[in-house]
C-alpha cells in the first residue's frame, strides 16, 4: 500500500470513528450507506446542472426523466439520516441532559462548518446577480441583509417563511433548517419509542411496511401549503421513515432477500422515473436503505469500497458547494455567450472543479472542523463516564 493510500485510510478512519471521548458502546458502522449518500447528493447536483447539460450534449435528453427528479435525493439523505442516527443513538441514556446536549451539539458541529464557508462564497455572487444582474428583480429579496446572511450561516434561513422555501444564500442550505429540526425532535422520538417499547417488538418486520406507506403517503400529498411549515413536517417525516426502518431491525436472515433488493430498488427507481410514478421515489429509496443495511449482497460489497467511502464522507460538502461554484459558472455564461463546444468543455470543468473542491472541502475542513466543535465542547463541559463506560467509533451521520 503506496504512503498515499495510507493517508486516505487514515482520513476515512477517522471520519468514521470521530468520537473524541469515552461514550457507550454503539453498534458497528454500516459502510453500504455510507457509500449510498452518493448517489443522493450526485442525484441533486445533476439536477441542477440538467440545463447546461442538455445544452451541451442533446444525448443527455435520454436522461431527463431522471434527472427532473433529481430533487428526491434529499428525502435520500433523510432517510439515511434518521437510521443512522437511531442505529448510533436510539438508547436510553441519550435522555440524560447532557447526553441530549452533546448530541445536538454534535448535530450542530457536522453541518455548521461547511455551511458557514458556502454562505460566504455565496457573498459576492449574490451581490451581483441582485446589484448587477438585476436576477431577482424588484424588490430586493428580504432575506438579502446582514441579518439574513447571519440566519443563513446559522440554519434558520427558513425560519419565518412557514408557507414558501425561500431558498436564500446558498440555495441547498434551506433543508438545514429541516434536518436540525429533525434532530431537535429526536430525543422526542426516542421517549415515545421507549415507552411505547416499539422496538422491543418481536415481529419487527412489521414495521417496514409501516414505514414505506408512510413516505408514500408523505410524498404523496406533501402536506399541501396549508399547514405552516409543511416543509419541515415533510422532512422530519422522512427522518421518521429511517429511524422506523432501523427499528425495524437490519436484514441479518434469508440474506437473499437483502441481496435482491440491492438491484432491484435502483432498477425501480429507474424505472418509475421514466414512467413518470414520481409517488413510488421515496418509498423504493426506503426499501434501497434498509436493504443496504445487509451485512452482504452486491450493493453492500460496492458501496463499501474505498472509492465510495471516500465519495459518500465528502457527499455533504459536494451538495453545500456545487449549487454556489455553478452559479459563478452560469454568470460566466451570461457574459461569455458561449458556443456549445465551449459550454461541453465548461461542463466538464466545472464538474472537475466541484468535484475536487468537495474533496478538498471535506478531507481539509469539514471533517477538522467538527472534531475542533467537538472536543471544545468536551472541554466545556466535561463528565466523567459511568463505570462500564469505553471508548467505541461508530458511523456519524
Amino acid at each position: 500500500m503506496s504512503a498515499r493510500d495510507e493517508v486516505t485510510k487514515d482520513a476515512v478512519t477517522a471520519a468514521l470513528a470521530d468520537d473524541p471521548v469515552p461514550t457507550i458502546a454503539r453498534p458497528d458502522p454500516i459502510p453500504a450507506l455510507t457509500g449510498l449518500r452518493i448517489f443522493g447528493a450526485l442525484w441533486v447536483v445533476f439536477f441542477h446542472l440538467q440545463g447546461t447539460l442538455y445544452a451541451s450534449w442533446a444525448g443527455f435528453r435520454y436522461l431527463e426523466p431522471l434527472l427532473r427528479y433529481g430533487y428526491n435525493g434529499v428525502p435520500l439523505f433523510f432517510i439515511l439520516s434518521g437510521y443512522i442516527i437511531w442505529h448510533n443513538y436510539g438508547r436510553r441514556d441519550l435522555l440524560h441532559p447532557r447526553a441530549t446536549v452533546r448530541f445536538i451539539w454534535r448535530r450542530f458541529a457536522r453541518l455548521w462548518p461547511v455551511n458557514v464557508a458556502a454562505q460566504l462564497l455565496t457573498v459576492p455572487l449574490i451581490w451581483w446577480t441582485v446589484t448587477v444582474t438585476h436576477y431577482w428583480d424588484t424588490p430586493t429579496p428580504a432575506w438579502y441583509s446582514v441579518g439574513g446572511w447571519f440566519q443563513s450561516a446559522f440554519m434558520a434561513g427558513e425560519v419565518g417563511s412557514p408557507y414558501l422555501v425561500t431558498f436564500p444564500w446558498d440555495q441547498p442550505a434551506w433543508t438545514l433548517t429541516g434536518e436540525m429540526a429533525a434532530y431537535l425532535v429526536f430525543p422526542a422520538i426516542l421517549a415515545l419509542v421507549l415507552v411505547t417499547r416499539l422496538h422491543h417488538g418481536r415481529h419487527g418486520w412489521i414495521l417496514i411496511p409501516v414505514a414505506l406507506v408512510i413516505a408514500y403517503e408523505t410524498n404523496f400529498f406533501d402536506l399541501g401549503h396549508q399547514i405552516p411549515y409543511s416543509w419541515v413536517i415533510n422532512l422530519i417525516l422522512m427522518f421518521v421513515v429511517g429511524v422506523i426502518l432501523r427499528i425495524a431491525g437490519r436484514p441479518l436472515r434469508l440474506p437473499q432477500i437483502p441481496a435482491v433488493i440491492q438491484i432491484a430498488a435502483p432498477l425501480a427507481i429507474v424505472v418509475s422515473c421514466y414512467l413518470g410514478q414520481n409517488t413510488l421515489l421515496v418509498p423504493l429509496m426506503g426499501l434501497w436503505v434498509w436493504a443496504l443495511a445487509a451485512p452482504s449482497g452486491p450493493g453492500v460489497r460496492l458501496l463499501s469500497t474505498r472509492p465510495f467511502q471516500i465519495a459518500g464522507l465528502a457527499s455533504y460538502s459536494l451538495y453545500m458547494l456545487h449549487w454556489v461554484l455553478f452559479g459563478f459558472g452560469t454568470v460566466w455564461a451570461f457574459y461569455a455567450a458561449p458556443s456549445p463546444a465551449v459550454l461541453r468543455v465548461y461542463a466538464v470543468v466545472v464538474l472537475l472543479i466541484v468535484a475536487g473542491a468537495s474533496w478538498a472541502m471535506w478531507r481539509f475542513f469539514e471533517s477538522p472542523s467538527r472534531g475542533l466543535l467537538n472536543r471544545l465542547f468536551e472541554r466545556v463541559w466535561r463528565a466523567r463516564p459511568p463505570a462500564g463506560v469505553q471508548a467505541s467509533p461508530g458511523t456519524d451521520s
